[in-house]
């Protein structure tokens, strides 16, 4: 059966997976719904009491009775999954699936009847208590994690548990509340947990007594001295990590626990405001906390005194408008994380504020998108000042609006486009029906970029004139297309589920999703013009391995790849692709800080703003990959690690350079590899209060370098690891454009040099 589907399921699962017993169900399915019903069974006899779940469109909940069947009515039609929890066993899918993602796609139509009869796979056992040091039992989640990732649980209220488990490898965690986890026997980390590996049938106890702790306590007042409860206090790492937490209680006093160490502590009320020990609102001036085991650490803080801002939105005639966005940033661009709406009277209010300058932005529905009072840009905003005790009031009007309506068509053939979109300004409004039709947009020139699947970007002018109607047609142009076939090597036989992608020659980067060859290996596919190179990956063809297309046959290496070039309008065939079987590549990742808290491996890096693109293969803290989708070829690999910078094998930034690591088909070659910390880079850039995306690129491949979303606004700065030594060209994105230092696009920009040093601080002016 199909199981992609079921994948997009997966935030579905677990909102069901924490449904209760009871959950009623409509006794009879409408004519508009569908149902499921079964039987489960254990080694061939029924299975009452255990509880079966659907996730989809819609769910549902069941209890199978005493001969083992379930039923579920009143389904939405489309595909399902089927969850059996049955008391003390590991929680499995259908069709004796261990995990939603292997989990069968069950279809449900409208007045229909599916039936799912499964059996209960074979189980293992942990049992055991959790105590403290007198050997008093303690509440725990306790968790069973295998070597692929896979987790059972179960809460002991007093320390005693019973969890069921697949038969497998697994490490076993103990957690309680919001404290720092331990796992068996007496670890603070995975790394150093033991590896319990029990049988289908086997019981194995395993007890485990809490490490030996310390704690911060105390109370958090109001800034009249009231107990304040509902506040967040969090102990956070020097890298801004957060660790073990509480919540102030009704007296507002708080207790956290961990086995140890430095940190800092982060007091966040409920509306998110935050401020950080000793009783400050800036975190660079928050105060070392130390935890020792044994000790406990008192800390009493008291919320600091807070003002307000409320005002109007409304129209020129005075009207209030609702729904309107509005946002504060500090006076120097930095995000706040503070934002709320209008009401129906275009009225609004931040009841808590700390004391400072703000900017306040207004943005949303009916042609709004401007900054107080009645400004366009953020450098050009009032700075309204908060004052504690104090509430500033800031009314605004909208700006002039005029009415925009934007239709697009096929250069060449003249026919209208259906689906495109638009993005100028803070507006990138979709049409319907082949139109995009906006009745109010704030007056003013902007810069706007057109675009359609199949055809090129386009770049034009928009003029929008307060109280008239502009009425605009694009024509755009097809880009060109690709068509090719992709073959087995080995046999001639046309290979189906390959993803062909025209890859630029530099900077190549792969997106999310792919077009695969059908089953007669075929693709074509719109490809920008230009040169480009052809990089093959066996996305749904199992066993195959990927390739950059050379002129007789695959390669690893991209400069050994064919070049073509592709012309706007036009059909480009390109010779047939032969793919060859995969071999692996298979080691272990460890960094020169002794830490790993995972990463990936690629060969051909994820583009920009994508969920993290295809072809890659993770790790995780303990440093162990396996890559088995390459070719039998030389390939230089990229490794991306938390807290590292992005680095070649051999320790490089330019791929030329890098160690080439050769693939045999069906065998394992085994490569090591010691990520370095690289040098931490800050960008500033003095008088840009916008912020986005910061990023270095390699200036000779192109290859990612180092980058990081920045919150705060390029004056303030943006830091990141890069490998030096290093050239460097140095990109950001305002807006939808990407912006380069020192030159118009990426030819023409500057390069800098990041050096082998511990920090580097960069102002771009």
């Amino acid at each position: 059966m199909r199981r992609t589907p079921l994948r997009r399921l997966g935030l579905v699962f677990a909102a069901v997976t924490i449904t209760t017993l009871g959950l009623s169900v409509p006794a009879q399915a409408e004519p508009d719904t569908g149902t499921i019903k079964g039987h489960l069974t254990s080694n061939g006899q029924p299975v009452a009491g255990v509880q079966v779940d659907t996730y989809g469109d819609s769910w549902g909940s069941a209890l199978t009775d005493a001969d083992g069947a379930y039923e579920i009515t009143g389904l939405s039609p489309g595909p399902y999954g089927v969850v059996f929890r049955a008391p003390g066993r590991p929680e499995q899918f259908a069709y004796g699936a261990t995990d939603w993602g292997s989990a069968a796609e069950i279809p449900v139509t409208a007045g229909g009847v599916t039936t799912v009869d499964d059996e209960l796979l074979p189980y293992a056992t942990f049992t055991g208590r959790f105590t403290d040091a007198s050997g008093e039992g303690l509440s725990v989640n306790v968790s069973a994690i295998s070597d692929t990732g896979q987790t059972s649980g179960v809460w002991a209220g007093d320390g005693t548990y019973t969890l069921g488990v697949f038969p497998g490898r697994y490490r076993l965690q103990f957690m309680r509340d919001f404290e720092e986890p331990q796992w068996a026997p007496g670890a603070r980390s995975a790394d150093d947990a033991t590896v319990f590996e029990i049988s289908a049938g086997q019981t194995v106890t395993v007890n485990e007594t809490q490490l030996p702790v310390g704690s911060v306590a105390g109370q958090i007042t109001t800034a009249d001295g009231a107990p304040a409860p509902g506040v967040r206090v969090e102990l956070v790492d020097r890298d801004g990590m957060g660790g073990p937490l509480a919540i102030t209680d009704q007296d507002g006093r708080y207790r956290i626990t961990d086995f140890g160490g430095a940190w800092r502590l982060r007091v966040t009320r409920e509306n998110g405001l935050v401020q950080w020990y000793p009783n400050t609102w800036n975190e660079k001036d928050a105060a070392t906390v130390t935890v020792t085991p044994g000790v406990v650490l008192p800390i009493d803080q008291q919320l600091l005194a807070t003002g307000s801002m409320s005002g109007h939105f409304t129209d020129a005639a005075g009207a209030g408008l609702s729904g309107v966005q509005v946002g504060l940033t500090l006076s120097n661009g930095d995000s706040t994380g503070q934002w709320t709406y209008t009401g129906e009277d275009g009225g609004y209010t931040f009841p808590e504020l700390a004391p400072g300058e703000y900017i306040v932005r207004f943005d949303g529905t009916q042609g709004v998108d401007q900054y107080a009072r009645g400004k366009v840009t953020a450098a050009a905003a009032d700075r309204i000042t908060v004052t504690a005790g104090q509430n500033a009031v800031v009314d605004d009007v909208r700006l002039p609006t005029g009415s925009l309506t934007l239709r697009a068509r096929d250069a060449i053939t003249g026919q209208p486009i259906e689906q495109f979109y638009a993005s100028f300004g803070a507006q990138s409004p979709n049409a319907e029906n082949g139109v995009i039709s906006m009745p109010a947009v704030r007056a003013d020139t902007y810069q706007a970029n057109i675009f359609a699947n199949g055809y090129l970007t386009t770049s034009a002018t928009i003029t929008v004139t307060a109280g008239a109607e502009t009425s605009l047609t694009f024509d755009l142009t097809p880009m060109a297309r690709l068509h090719t076939t992709v073959v087995d090597r080995a046999t001639g036989q046309p290979l189906a589920g390959v993803c062909v992608l025209a890859l630029e020659l530099v900077a190549p980067t792969i997106g999310d999703g792919c077009q695969q060859t059908d089953a007669s290996g075929v693709v074509d596919i719109p490809v920008e013009s230009g040169k480009r190179q052809l990089f093959a990956f066996p996305e749904g063809a199992e066993g195959y391995g990927a390739q950059w297309v050379g002129r007789n046959g695959g390669t690893g290496v991209q400069p050994r790849a064919q070049v073509f070039t592709f012309t706007a309008g036009t059909v480009t065939t390109t010779p047939t692709i032969r793919m060859d079987r995969a071999g692996v590549i298979s080691g272990t990742v460890t960094s020169e800080t002794g830490a790993l808290s995972g990463g990936t491996i690629r060969v051909v890096d994820e583009a920009y703003n994508t969920g993290g693109g295809f072809g890659y293969a993770s790790f995780e803290a303990d440093g162990r990959y396996t890559i088995d989708f390459l070719g039998p070829y030389e390939w230089p690999l990229f490794f991306k690690v938390d807290g590292h910078a992005p680095q070649w094998s051999g320790t490089t930034g330019n791929r030329l350079l890098a160690d080439k690591v050769k693939v045999k088909t069906g065998s394992t070659t085994r490569y090591d590899y010691r990520v370095v910390r690289g040098t931490a880079v800050t960008v500033k850039m003095p008088g840009k209060l916008g912020n986005g995306y910061v990023a270095m690129e390699n200036a000779v491949t192109g290859d990612f370098a180092g980058g990081i979303w920045s919150e705060d606004s390029f004056e303030h700065g943006a830091t990141f690891r890069v490998l030096g030594p290093q050239l460097v060209r140095v990109r950001w994105n305002e807006g939808p454009e990407w912006h380069w230092y020192g030159g118009p696009d990426r030819e023409h920009a500057k390069t800098v040099l990041v050096p082998a040093t511990a920090s580097k601080v960069f102002v771009l002016r």
